[in-house]
């Protein structure tokens, strides 16, 4: 569900981009980004349960 959301947030971004203002396109960037990257920390430190 979040990587459908990052989906959606990146697509918004890219029609602001090419349809809006350049402020507001780099802010929803800027958003995206840091939404992006938070969704990356939380599965970078997920343990995983591994059974040799």
């Amino acid at each position: 569900m979040e990587f459908t959301a990052l989906f959606i947030a990146v697509t918004i971004v890219m029609l602001v981009a090419w349809h809006g203002s350049r402020p507001l396109a780099l802010a929803l960037f800027a958003v995206a980004l840091a939404a992006a990257f938070a969704t990356y920390l939380h599965h970078a430190t997920d343990t995983l349960t591994l059974s040799f």
